[in-house]
Parts: C-alpha cells; sequence; structure tokens
C-alpha cells in the first residue's frame, strides 16, 4: 500500500513538472518561429532540441553533448590541465554516458515512466511477501499446474478407452471402456488379458511381484495398480481390511497402509484369537463375557461356544450348509430385501418380506432400484419349514412399507409389526395384531428416527433400536451411520420418546440393528458393521452383547458373519452384500435360523436339474431373501 501510495505520488509531481516543461517548449518554439522570419538561423540547433525529445531536460542534454563535442577538438590549457568538459567525459567514460542517455530517454517518456514506477511498485510488493513469509516461518507455496494440464493416469492401452473399475465385485474384472458412444466395446488394461468374453471378461497376468502391474491372484479378476495412487485400505479394528479413503473424505477417516483388499494378510484371525485381549494378556478367559455370553468360560479358562457361535471367544456365528431347494424366499417375479420370521401356535412359519414391487409386473428388478423403479412393499410368505422354501401368500393384502421386524409382546402374546412407511421411509411405525397376522391393526408411528430393531419387553414397554446418521463416531471408521437407541412406554397409543442427540450405543458404524434374548436371558445384537460407503462389505456382519438388558454393549465383533455362503453339495458361493441380519429364536431360546437379505451372488443357484426357486434368481443387482439354519440347529 505505501508502494502505491508513492507510486501515485510521483506520478502526480511528474505530471506537473511535465506540464510546466509543456510551457517552457512552447516557449522556445515562438522564439524559433521569429528568429526564421527576422532572418536569424538557428534553426538546425533547435531542430536538435526537439528532436531529442523536446523538453528543458533536452536542452540540457543537448547543451552537455555540444559541449563535449567542443571538448574533443579543444587543446590543452597553458598549464597542462584538461578542461572541465574534457575531465568529466573522461571520468563518467561511454557506459556512463549511455546510460544516462537511455534514462532520460526513459524517464522523460510518460509510457515509458508510468510502465517503470509500476515495475518498481511490483518490485516492492514481492519483496514484502517474501519478507513476511520468511518470517512467518512458512515457505511459499508451490504453485500447481492447472487441473487440465495435469496428465491423469490411464491404465489402457488405448487412450480412447476408459478405466472402469469393479473393485469389490468378485463376478467382474476391471476393464477399459469406450468413450463416446461405443461404451459396449471394452478391453482389458495393462497387465490383464481377456477370458473371451465371459466374465469377469478380464483376468490378472502373473509377471512377478517385481513387475506386477495388479492386484490378486493369477487368472482372478483383473484389479489394476495404479503405481502412483496412495495406500488405499487399512485394518478395522474388528479385524476386516476395509477402504481407507474416499468422496467424501469425512466419511473414510484414517488413512489407508495397505494397496491391496486382503490389507497384506495382516489384520489377524478372530476366530483364533488373534484379536481377543485375554487370549493374549491372561492366556484364559474369567468370565462369560470374555464367551461373548455365546458359550461359557469352563474351568480350564477356555470358552465352550453355544452351537450357534464359534471362534475362540465364541464372537462369530456358525451356520450348516444351505440346501439349494431351500434359500429361503426367492420369487418369480419380484426381487426382495430381508424379512422377519414368527412361528404361530399352530406350527408353520410366516415371514414377513420387504419386497420389491417391480413396475412392469413380470421381472425381477433387484434391489437397487427400490427406491426410484418400485414400490416397495411387505408380503407375506409361508412355509412349513424353517428355511423355506417359503411361498408367496397371494391372498393376503400387502403393507406398503418396508424394513418389516416382527416380535412377539412377552406380556400379551400380540404380534408387534415393525416397519417404516413408503417406499422410501425415514420413519418408524408399528401394527398390532391381535389374532397371529390374520388381521392387522392401522398402522402408528412411534418415531421418526428409521430402520427399527424393537425388544419388546415384560412390562410391556419398547426398547427401540434404530440407524441414525451423522454420528460423531471415534477414528477411524468408514461411514458416520451407528446405531442408537430410545425408549418406548408400554401404552401403546404414545410415541417413543425423541432424543436430542442420537448418541451411539458403541463406537462402531452400523445399521439394521437385530436383537434378540437367548435361552440364558443374555442380549445379543445383529447388524450391519460396514453401512453407507464403508467397502468392501464382504464381511459385514456385526454381533455385540449385553449382559443388562441392552442398556450397555460389548465392543462388537465385525466380520461375525460373512457374505460366503455353502451348499450341503460342497460347493459354496460369495455374493457381494449380506445384509438386513434377524435371528428366528426357538421356544427354548435358543437360535435356530438367521433371515439376511443378500445381492451380488453369481447366477444358477438352484440344484443340478434347476427345478426350484434358484433359477429364477438373475444375478448383479438381483436380491432376494436366504434362511439359514444355525449349527446343530434342526
Amino acid at each position: 500500500a505505501i508502494a502505491i501510495a508513492i507510486a501515485i505520488a510521483i506520478a502526480k509531481q511528474t505530471k506537473t513538472k511535465k506540464s510546466q516543461s509543456q510551457r517552457r517548449i512552447g516557449n522556445m518554439r515562438r522564439s524559433s518561429s521569429r528568429q526564421r522570419k527576422g532572418g536569424t538561423d538557428d534553426h538546425s540547433e533547435q531542430s536538435k532540441i526537439f528532436e531529442l525529445g523536446g523538453t528543458a531536460a533536452s536542452k540540457n542534454l543537448y547543451e552537455r553533448y555540444k559541449d563535449s563535442d567542443a571538448g574533443d577538438d579543444a587543446s590543452s590549457s597553458y598549464d597542462g590541465a584538461p578542461s572541465s568538459s574534457s575531465k568529466g567525459r573522461k571520468d563518467a567514460g561511454p557506459l556512463v554516458l549511455r546510460a544516462r542517455r537511455m534514462w532520460h530517454a526513459v524517464w522523460h517518456n510518460r509510457r515509458n515512466r508510468h510502465l517503470l514506477l509500476g515495475l518498481l511498485t511490483l518490485l516492492a510488493l514481492t519483496i514484502e511477501i517474501s519478507r513476511r513469509r520468511t518470517a512467518a516461518g512458512s515457505p511459499a507455496k508451490k504453485k500447481k499446474r492447472p487441473s487440465f494440464m495435469r496428465k491423469r493416469w490411464n491404465p489402457c492401452p488405448d487412450t480412447m478407452y476408459a478405466w472402469e473399475r469393479h473393485d469389490h465385485e468378485p463376478r467382474y474384472g476391471d476393464v477399459c471402456r469406450a468413450k463416446g458412444r461405443e461404451k459396449q466395446k471394452f478391453q482389458c488394461p495393462d497387465g490383464c488379458k481377456a477370458t473371451g468374453g465371459e466374465a469377469p471378461f478380464c483376468v490378472n497376468v502373473d509377471a512377478g511381484e517385481e513387475t506386477k502391474k495388479t492386484n490378486g491372484e493369477a487368472g482372478g479378476p483383473c484389479r489394476v495398480r495404479n503405481p502412483a495412487a496412495p495406500a488405499e485400505y487399512r485394518c478395522d479394528y474388528g479385524g476386516v481390511c476395509i477402504h481407507a479413503v474416499g468422496t467424501p473424505r469425512e466419511q473414510f477417516r484414517g488413512d489407508g497402509r495397505f494397496h491391496t483388499s486382503d490389507c497384506d494378510n495382516t489384520c489377524g484371525d478372530g476366530r483364533k484369537g488373534d484379536l481377543t485381549g485375554w487370549v493374549h494378556i491372561a492366556k484364559m478367559c474369567t468370565s462369560d463375557m470374555d464367551c461373548s455370553l455365546s458359550g461359557v468360560c469352563n474351568d480350564d479358562g477356555k470358552c465352550d461356544c453355544d452351537p450357534w457361535a464359534e471362534g475362540v471367544d465364541c464372537s462369530y456365528l456358525k451356520f450348516t450348509p444351505v440346501d439349494r431347494s431351500r434359500l429361503g424366499y426367492l420369487h418369480e417375479k419380484h426381487s426382495s430385501w430381508g424379512g422377519s420370521v414368527v412361528r404361530g401356535k399352530a406350527g408353520g412359519y410366516r415371514m414377513y418380506v420387504s419386497e420389491n414391487a417391480c413396475e412392469d409386473g413380470g421381472a425381477r428388478c433387484g434391489w437397487k432400484d427400490r427406491e426410484t423403479m418400485t414400490r416397495s412393499r411387505i408380503s407375506l410368505a409361508t412355509s412349513s419349514n424353517v428355511d423355506g422354501p417359503y411361498e408367496r401368500s397371494e391372498g393376503g393384502s400387502d403393507i406398503e412399507g418396508r424394513n418389516p421386524s416382527v416380535h412377539v409382546s412377552p406380556k400379551t402374546g400380540d404380534w408387534h409389526l415393525y416397519s417404516e412407511p413408503g417406499p422410501k421411509g425415514g420413519s418408524s411405525q408399528r401394527m398390532i395384531s391381535k389374532d397371529e397376522g390374520a388381521s392387522w391393526e392401522h398402522p402408528t408411528t412411534v418415531s421418526p428416527r428409521k430402520n427399527p430393531g424393537p425388544l419388546l419387553k415384560e412390562d410391556g414397554s419398547t426398547v427401540l433400536f434404530y440407524a441414525a446418521e451423522g454420528l460423531d463416531l471415534p477414528p477411524p471408521t468408514c461411514s458416520n451411520h451407528g446405531i442408537s437407541v430410545t425408549q418406548c412406554p408400554a401404552d401403546v397409543d404414545e410415541q417413543c420418546k425423541s432424543p436430542s442427540d442420537d448418541n451411539p450405543v458403541f463406537g462402531h458404524a452400523g445399521d439394521d440393528p437385530h436383537v434378540f434374548r437367548d435361552h440364558r436371558g443374555n442380549h445379543h445384537m445383529l447388524f450391519n458393521a460396514l453401512p453407507y460407503r464403508c467397502q468392501p462389505k464382504f464381511e459385514g456382519g456385526g454381533h455385540a452383547w449385553s449382559e443388562d438388558g441392552g442398556a450397555t454393549w460389548s465392543t462388537p465383533r465385525v466380520g461375525a458373519f460373512d457374505s460366503t455362503v455353502k451348499f450341503t453339495d460342497g460347493t459354496e458361493m460369495r455374493c457381494e452384500r449380506r445384509e438386513r441380519p434377524q435371528m428366528i429364536v426357538g421356544e427354548d431360546g435358543r437360535p435356530v435360523a438367521m433371515v439376511s437379505a443378500v445381492s451380488g451372488c453369481p447366477e444358477g443357484l438352484g440344484g443340478l436339474e434347476m427345478n426350484d426357486s434358484g433359477r429364477f434368481y438373475k444375478g448383479g443387482d438381483d436380491s432376494f431373501t436366504l434362511v439359514q439354519k444355525m449349527g446343530a440347529a434342526v
């Protein structure tokens, strides 16, 4: 600012001097004109002055030039001393004289003068900025290249193709998709080869560890490795390798440490006790809490797990292989996304399933379209076996809503159906049936929170667990979605308390809560531990336990169940997602089977003769409701 003020002052002063100089030049021109009219021929001298710029300073400069030229021919004085003009010329030298001429030519020209002042001002500002940055101790920031000048890394051999990632889709590999109108064309990225037009379309080529350009095993789905990309994966504290960076950034707290989706197999095996504190410290359990309340701590300091649990600390769920002819609920026309099963007094199992009613009414449309292309509804399906197959009850009336959870009241024996109303949900409603589902009362909104997981108490009250968003969970975390809780009074006509703050019941991300009580009176929560943007979701099953009726909860076990399903014929399948867990508990309080929603499974789930419902599954984004028996269940 000071430099600019000085420059303005100099410019004003220069302008004043210039006006005075112009008046003098006018007088000189008029005098010259009178001399020419009077016969005096001094025109040549005046013209030289005007050639030098016509200013008073130019006249003085011309006089010095003339004296200097005259001094060249002048002889020395009687005492041998050089003349004054010759002395000044010799002292100054030709370079100084040339500099003087250049200075006068610049300074006495308005345009050049203003340009010089601007440059000096800019120099002063640059020096001042540099001084302040140095005083603050922060070096000058390096200027980034514009985004349009940055070269984007592209593993595709042809620049007309763009890299298309399929990181967490086991059915497909990364491909290079053609740009523009020919998007159906593709080629394999560098380091991968084609499979002849069949899934996964591109597979890894084993080029050795030194020059390997892909992640994963040779022959597996192509997974391109960007050599300049930062580490993208880290170990979740539950022992699961998850994606650690992404968009938006606040959803992925914690920097990545590994480049591969298996975290170089360094996360540990929870089933062997790698993630259990007492296994490493005390070497023996001291209470049933050390056994996840899914077993008992014996006299030898080891956990004796219940039939439905496994692992050193009994925190993992144990399943029996699935019969391909009994997949749960897989309808010919309608996709589904989880359900809740209750057993009637007369026998048989009734499933209230979240079904996607496709618009055309004749094609399965998958779970991703339930928000836009379908109408979500709760339908009834029945089966004589706990694991199905469940047949849709066409005569029953469907309920508009989603995410059903059915429970029998321990006080009245009535059936309470909690769900989210409408196709998009957003709150929790309750319906009560006094005749085991034959008829239902009008739904009542009980909470503005969504994704209800009720726990019905003996006094008629309800503890309502629900999914909350925007929670401040302790880092590192892959999502700000968590599980909170509120209380509902015994009076069914009153709403549940609406908490001012959605305080999480534990510090891990979560969604889809389901709470059940076991035969010892302990409570267990199953939930989706990798919700929202958390990737990959293969090991997203969460399990937490409580010994005080759900008031406090343990640190959850992440990966308590995964998306891999084993079959009775010795084969297995791996789906991309397995969510909405709900446990079917027997009359003795022991878990019998788990209901869950699955998607991203391979096609052809039916038996060898393809006469069962598995033949209807389309694969990809298509979804269905799986019922899998627990260990030692009959």
